[in-house]
Parts: structure tokens; C-alpha cells; sequence
């Protein structure tokens, strides 16, 4: 682990995005996710293996020590947000949330579990019971340790795909709040969609507040471009920025060519223009998948060498191996440096 932040310091790399939730399981022992779930003990909560060993027996609290002594910054990234399952249906036998929590599933127009693009399954993301779960993990994460910079949300929190908020709790609360109207069939429907959309808008400020109120605390976003996100996934995160809830703003500007990327980080400062700093927005580049570079050296150093161009002095990498891996990006993180 040492030796990893060693080589990503000498590249200039300065800030860590730490995954802490992801199916089902987070990085620490969760109290919270034991409670919420059918886990039976709080070994299970953890996707770290036992048998770590040092003087703290905390992978995460060592990893926290050793980059801070570096002058790095730490933030636990929350994966899977609203996500339960990629690829697979999620129900009360595979999901240990739902397995307590019948009721947390996500039900779209079609009255099946509710997905983006059917890989990407959710939980009822405007249910207060899933909300509250995930305020309250993120408050433990903090709790366990407050030495952490900040938090990090990617494109599944906020989110819901487009086509969900068809389940009875939903549907009740629409109820509610509109003279007893049912939610219309059609999901694109304007005042419908709105009205989910300022659901999460609510719950980012919420994020945003319950996380300051712990202390001072980074809080980022790494949503999609606008207006894929808001079209897709509901996340309306130029609301989020004009509203100040959002200290650093890493939009997913996932392209493998120059002018594809040129094109869209173009797009993200326009719609962040006197709204949000430069200085706040540090646009996410895509090295790789888990198994496949997607990012070649030459078309890296055009995007680096575009970005300061355009005065932008930051930038977010997805994802570590790829810097890790091989010396294949030297030239452009020592030039850029």
C-alpha cells in the first residue's frame, strides 16, 4: 500500500478517491449497514479480508496516515449510491438490504425493478428510509474517521433512473403533494419528472448540509454530462452548483479521442459559467477499465496540455490501476506536473 501512494506521489497524483460502498459491503465494519440488513455479524459488513496486519489492524485508517504524510487528501468515495446490482435483478434472496427492506426497491413504469439502461438496478432513491440509510453511512464513514477531507458521490447518488418512482410509496407521496393527481403512465411527463428531480435535488443540499455539520469536510460530485445526466438519471447537478452544494465537481467526461473530450468539457464550463469556479471543477479522465486501457499516452497528453490551455489546474483520473500498472503515461504526468 506504501509503495502504491509512493508512485502515485511522484506522479503529482494529490488527492485519493477511496471506494467505501459498494455491493452491499463497505470498506470499514458498518454498525449501520449490519442494522439495515440481514448481514448476521459485522465481519460481513466489510469487503476488506481479515488477516490485515499492522499496529492499527485498519487498512483504511493506515492508508488515511500514510497519504496525509505525503500531503495527500483522502476522500471516501461512495460508490454504488443508490445501486444495488449491475446485471443482475435484485430481489429479497440476493440484496441484504432487501432482504430487511422489501420495500427499498425501485419499481419503474413497467412495474419491474427500475434500471438504467437494464444493467444498473436501484433502490427507491426518493423513499426516506433508503435516504436516511445512506446519510446515516455516510455520517458513520465520518464518525470512524473524522481525519478524512472529504466524500465523494459518482453518477448513482443523487440518481434514479428516468423511468422510476412507479412503487406505492411514491406514488402516495406524488399524492400527496398534488391534490390527490396519480403519477402519470408516461415517465417523460414534465411536472412528473420535475417533481422527482426536485426530490433529489433536495437530498444533495441535505448530503451536502448533514456532511458539513460534521465538520469541515469537502463535499464532491461526479455525475454525467448535463443534460444526459438529468435526462437519464435525473441528476441536475447545475441546481446542485448554483445552490453551493458542491465544494469539487468531477464530471464524468469519459471520452477516448481528443476532439470527443474537447467537445464535452466544453460543454460542462458552460454550464457551470459564473456558477461554479474553475478552480472547483477538476473533469474526470478515463484511463481504463478493470480489464482494458481505453486511454492512449498521445491522446492523454492532447487533454492535459488542453486543460491547461483552458486554465484548468485539476484533473480526475478513473482509475488507479492504469497509473499503477506501467510507466505507459510517465511522459504526460511528469510533463504536466
Amino acid at each position: 500500500m506504501e509503495k502504491s501512494i509512493d508512485i502515485l506521489h511522484s506522479k503529482g497524483i494529490n488527492t485519493l478517491y477511496i471506494c467505501v460502498w459498494e455491493e452491499q459491503k463497505t470498506a470499514f465494519k458498518s454498525k449501520v449497514l449490519l442494522e439495515n440488513s440481514i448481514y448476521k455479524e459485522i465481519d460481513d459488513t466489510s469487503f476488506l479480508r481479515n488477516g490485515y496486519i499492522s499496529n492499527t489492524n485498519d487498512p483504511v485508517k493506515d492508508l488515511i496516515y500514510y497519504a496525509h504524510s505525503k500531503g495527500m487528501k483522502i476522500l471516501f468515495w461512495f460508490e454504488y449510491g443508490f445501486m444495488s446490482k449491475i446485471n443482475t435483478v435484485p430481489n429479497v434472496d440476493n440484496d441484504v438490504l432487501l432482504g430487511k427492506n422489501p420495500h427499498w426497491l425501485a419499481i419503474g413504469n413497467d412495474q419491474k425493478p427500475s434500471n438504467y439502461n437494464s444493467t444498473d438496478y436501484y433502490y427507491n432513491s426518493f423513499h426516506p428510509e433508503v435516504q436516511n440509510f445512506m446519510i446515516n453511512l455516510v455520517e458513520e464513514s465520518i464518525s470512524l474517521y473524522p481525519e478524512i477531507d472529504g466524500i465523494q458521490f459518482d453518477d448513482r447518488m443523487p440518481a434514479a433512473p428516468a423511468n422510476s418512482g412507479y412503487d406505492l410509496w411514491t406514488i402516495n407521496q406524488y399524492k400527496l403533494e398534488n391534490n390527490g393527481q396519480i403519477p402519470p403512465s408516461n415517465y417523460r411527463d414534465s411536472k412528473w419528472f420535475k417533481w422527482r428531480v426536485n426530490k433529489l435535488n433536495s437530498f444533495a443540499k441535505m448530503l451536502n448540509e448533514k456532511i458539513k455539520s460534521n465538520g469541515d469536510y469537502l463535499v464532491s460530485f461526479s455525475p454525467n454530462i448535463y443534460p444526459w445526466s438529468y435526462e437519464n438519471l435525473m441528476q441536475d447537478w447545475p441546481t446542485w452548483i448554483s445552490e453551493n452544494d458542491v465544494d469539487i465537481l468531477n464530471v464524468q467526461c469519459y471520452r477516448k479521442n481528443f476532439e470527443d473530450y474537447k467537445k464535452v468539457i466544453n460543454e460542462v464550463l458552460g454550464n457551470t459559467q459564473n456558477i461554479l469556479p474553475k478552480t472547483k471543477i477538476s473533469p474526470g479522465i478515463i484511463l481504463g477499465t478493470s480489464d482494458t486501457r481505453m486511454m492512449d499516452a498521445e491522446t492523454l497528453d492532447s487533454i492535459l496540455g488542453y486543460n491547461k490551455k483552458i486554465n484548468l489546474n485539476s484533473h480526475s483520473f478513473f482509475y488507479v490501476k492504469w497509473i499503477l500498472e506501467d510507466n505507459y503515461y510517465e511522459r504526460q504526468f511528469l510533463k504536466f506536473n
